[in-house]
């Protein structure tokens, strides 16, 4: 029997989930049919799309895709109460954007303010419209149910198209955050659709592929699309100077920080409370990441709200803080992690080793991954036994 999904998310702190759908019988419904040799692989590229238009508007961060034949994986950031400090003005202006006025298939830009007043006059359509953007299982439906549609149109038949329940497993720590996306951002190359990330299409790494700017690489990991944006981000810290490991890749020497990144462990000299910084002063017993780095002087502008941003609860948990990856340390780990997968690397450096065994605690699906005390502390508020496997250390 399925765990009840208000068991799997929380309904009130801010948490990273590792979703999966798969189309029904796990049939290639976006890929090449077996049967009779159809390629629906263009089928992909809708799903990414549909993701990039409704994210935004909805309650998530998203910080990994991948689209597959068969099915799709999402890592995302869900806030349940994010939608309470938002104005009716921008419900509204979100909704309008999520489900556009359309003529013939086409949307009407002109007929969104009309469709916005129509939405505002109405204040119990209003609360429906928070209700339904700040959930996250409301996000998986309207993601899945146009592709569903679209496809037994074009297929001239009836049913669903994808199975009718999605797997969802809490991440409640950074190591799981990252471990998860790379799982999700090396899929493609175990399925042998690609021999290298720079190959990999419909998936989150081609889109970080693609950034160029020194400024972004040295920056933490940030969502891909984000429906969070306007909140007032955490005081955070700047990239942790950690030993350089290399590995071999293709024949080419791959360089990349590893050894106190994501470990969770304080760095020298530093004491363990400074060490794990303001992620730990939630005043909650709600699982959170620590991000093992020192406490230093932000990267940020600003720690404050931004400006025109709503500001944060009183008495609401911190935020969960970004990543302490950044951009460039993680496009190498999975660069590196893709050969070493695929037996091309020689030299399996003891943190792409680490890291691969991390990924391949993923393939459980459990309900939720972690160090052993978080996923203690996870289950004991959901009166669940202890069966999870934690992450290796």
């Amino acid at each position: 029997m399925a765990t009840p999904r208000h068991l799997l998310v929380d309904p009130a702190n801010e948490c990273d989930y590792h979703l999966v759908s798969r189309c029904v019988r796990r049939a290639f419904l976006c890929g090449v049919d077996e049967h009779d040799g159809r390629d629906y692989s263009y089928r992909r590229a809708w799903l990414v799309q549909r993701l990039m238009r409704i994210a935004p508007c909805f309650a998530v961060d998203v910080y990994a895709y991948t689209v597959l034949s068969n099915h799709f994986h999402l890592v995302l950031r869900h806030d349940p109460l994010a939608g309470r400090g938002w104005s009716d003005d921008e419900v509204a202006r979100r909704w309008v954007e999520a489900f556009p006025p359309t003529e013939r298939g086409e949307v009407v830009e002109a007929l969104k303010p009309e469709r916005r007043e129509l939405i505002l006059d109405d204040p119990g359509r209003v609360a429906r419209a928070r209700a339904t953007l700040g959930s996250m299982s409301h996000f998986m439906k309207h993601l899945k149910q146009p592709i569903a549609r679209r496809a037994n149109l074009e297929d001239d038949c009836t049913g669903h198209f994808f199975e009718q329940r999605f797997y969802s497993g809490a991440l409640l720590t950074e190591e799981a955050l990252i471990a998860a996306m790379a799982y999700v951002d090396l899929n493609p190359v175990r399925a042998e659709l690609a021999k290298r990330i720079e190959e990999i299409r419909d998936t989150s790494i081609g889109e970080r592929l693609q950034v160029n700017s020194a400024e972004a690489l040295a920056d933490y990991l940030r969502p891909v699309v984000s429906g969070l944006d306007g909140r007032a981000p955490p005081a955070g810290s700047p990239p942790v100077a950690v030993v350089a490991v290399e590995s071999q890749v293709d024949g080419e020497t791959v360089t990349f920080d590893l050894a106190a990144v994501g470990t969770g462990r304080p760095s020298e000299g530093e004491p363990q409370e400074a060490a794990r910084g303001d992620p730990r002063e939630v005043g909650t017993d709600a699982p959170v990441a620590e991000s093992g780095a020192p406490a230093a002087e932000s990267t940020e502008k600003s720690s404050g709200p931004e400006p025109g941003g709503p500001a944060e609860e009183p008495g609401r948990p911190r935020r969960r803080p970004p990543p302490h990856f950044t951009l460039a340390e993680y496009i190498d780990l999975v660069r590196a992690m893709a050969g070493a997968d695929a037996g091309r690397s020689a030299d399996r450096a003891d943190g792409v080793s680490r890291w691969l065994a991390r990924t391949t605690v993923l393939r459980r699906r459990q309900r939720a991954f972690g160090d052993g005390p978080a996923l203690r502390r996870w289950l004991a508020d959901r009166t669940m036994q202890f069966r999870e496997t934690p992450l290796p250390a």
